[in-house]
């Protein structure tokens, strides 16, 4: 139920529209119901369970149907509200952990008419796709009212200033047939208003965001400059058209057409010489061009701003300007880590891969991608640690990186590295993963031999026996007589470890050879081995 109201503190009404939104309405009104005292929604034809989700949470439920235009059906759900401030919320989108105090802070504090929230776009992997800021709290009984058919605007009054109200958006959390519905019902009303008004820059804005989200660049970047060219025309500039030089930018450089996308970036500078977006893209062009002081100086920048921007949200801006590169400072801080590691400064490029990996989402992609990096320049040493990060970020993920997917024989590697941390136990993992890929020939011997190793670090006698059996059994090698000590032990592996040195597997005789000096040091003559030991140094 909603919150009642036990003071003389204002009254918030939750107002939405809704149509056949059963798959996500409960999310945004739980994030929401216990901060609001009413709930007001306006159905526009639902089949499905919204009608009955939406009473479950003691909303008021008005029937109207679907007319084509958003703006009429939201002020039709203004009309219902009783709240001193109302609240407009969106089906797919619901308030951020925090986000019911500082609401109610907000109204019982107001110095303003109108406060501003920020929206975090996100993605079905639960990622931050860009942030932006939107009038979503106002005062009621002002005369506010929603404008345009699609994409709406709210018509202000008195002033405005920004809060700590976030807001996540669901919206791109659709099956591609959903998605497919709404790219064709969103363009279809923009072409509506184009039709009736071929100079309306704001909606030949949207037309080019939606177009594209659809990966229709040629058409995102045809309405995209007819919407510039009025700005070039009529010198009326507007907050919107921050996002507009982003989208034409962004689909030039989709298209492969880096000249035209540093022009477009550097055009927009003039109008907007703190936007952050366009530094993004600057920093990936130069990159691409190996212009690498330019990308290092629009990467710098970038960062300068986007801590601006943590201090004051504000900075972003306002209706729709929307910031794509925010969630991608981890971008930034790989390209830098290039740069500098181009240049041979491995020390900084070093600090800036930690500091990629440290900001980025994916973990296991950032590791994967960075330990790459590093083998592709012959540099093992270096490229260890990342390989345990993609590992373990891949484990914390449920995932498994593909490095280990189409090399199983890396689970051998990582293991050999957890036992030489005395690791035993993610040493085990990682064999255990092992069962998904199956491994090389060559490698089933050293499998083995790590499972011996393992089982020896976890004091696992008879688990490890039964390896070391099978082991031999493979080598064509039987264990003669009971083992009665850890010298019998000893001698076994030794044994095994010459036989592996019969078959010219240094390597493996090598460790084999360690693990019985480990076991039992005095039941070993050293210098029967030596001969193999010099010649697998030299493999």
């Amino acid at each position: 139920m909603p919150a009642t109201n036990q003071s003389n503190t204002s009254t918030v009404s939750l107002c939405m529209i809704v149509k056949d939104e059963a798959h996500c309405l409960a999310r945004c009104l739980e994030s929401v119901q216990a901060r609001v005292d009413e709930i007001i929604v306006v159905d526009t034809g639902s089949r499905d369970e919204t009608v009955s989700i939406a009473k479950r949470f003691g909303a008021k439920v008005h029937h109207h149907p679907w007319e084509n235009n958003f703006s009429k059906h939201r002020n039709q759900s203004l009309a219902y509200a009783s709240g001193d401030w109302i609240l407009q919320l969106d089906a797919d989108e619901a308030l951020v952990s925090g986000s019911g105090a500082i609401l109610r802070d907000t109204v019982c504090k107001a110095t303003a008419d109108y406060y501003y929230c920020q929206f975090y776009d996100m993605d079905k992997h639960d990622s931050v796709r860009s942030v932006y800021n939107l009038i979503r709290l106002f005062r009621n009984n002002m005369g506010m009212i929603f404008t345009e058919k699609v994409h709406n605007q709210l018509h202000t009054r008195g002033s405005g200033d920004f809060c700590g109200i976030r807001v996540n958006h669901y919206g791109y959390d659709l099956s591609k047939e959903k998605m497919t519905q709404k790219f064709m019902r969103t363009t279809g009303l923009l072409k509506e208003v184009l039709a009736a008004n071929p100079e309306d820059a704001y909606s030949r804005h949207q037309l080019a965001a939606s177009y594209s989200m659809h990966g229709d660049y040629a058409r995102a970047i045809n309405h995209g400059q007819k919407a510039l060219d009025l700005l070039r025309e009529k010198k009326q500039l507007y907050d919107f058209y921050i996002t507009t030089f982003y989208l034409v930018a962004q689909a030039y450089y989709a298209l492969e057409d880096l000249e035209t996308a540093e022009q477009i970036c550097l055009e927009a500078l003039t109008y907007f010489d703190q936007h952050l977006d366009i530094h993004h893209i600057l920093a990936a062009i130069y990159f691409r061009r190996q212009s690498y002081q330019q990308c290092r100086a629009m990467s710098f920048a970038y960062l300068d701003i986007y801590a601006q921007i943590e201090k004051d949200p504000a900075l972003i801006g306002s209706g729709s300007i929307y910031c794509f590169s925010r969630p991608k400072r981890s971008e930034i801080f790989m390209g830098l880590a290039c740069t500098f590691f181009i240049d041979k400064d491995f020390q900084t490029a070093d600090q800036y891969f930690y500091q990629a990996f440290d900001d980025g989402d994916n973990k296991m992609q950032l590791s994967e991608n960075i330990y790459n990096f590093y083998i592709e320049q012959q540099m093992q040493t270096s490229a260890q640690p990342w390989l345990v990060r993609a590992f373990e970020a891949g484990r914390a993920q449920g995932q498994e990186s593909p490095i280990f997917k189409y090399q199983p024989e890396q689970y051998l590697n990582l293991a050999d590295y957890y036992l030489l941390q005395n690791l035993p136990d993610p040493a085990q993992a990682c064999i255990q993963s092992i069962v998904r890929n199956p491994l090389p020939q060559d490698d089933i011997l050293r499998k083995h031999l790590v499972q011996i190793r393992i089982y020896w670090a976890q004091n696992a006698i008879e688990e490890m026996l039964r390896e070391l059996e099978t082991l031999l059994a493979r080598l064509g090698l039987q264990a003669d007589g009971c083992l009665n000590s850890f010298e019998d032990l000893a001698r076994l592996i030794h044994d095994t470890a010459t036989l592996l040195a019969k078959q010219q597997q240094w390597q493996l005789a090598e460790t084999a050879l360690k693990l019985a000096v480990q076991i039992a040091p005095a039941a070993i003559e050293p210098q029967h081995f030596q001969q193999i030991l010099a010649t697998a140094e030299q493999q």
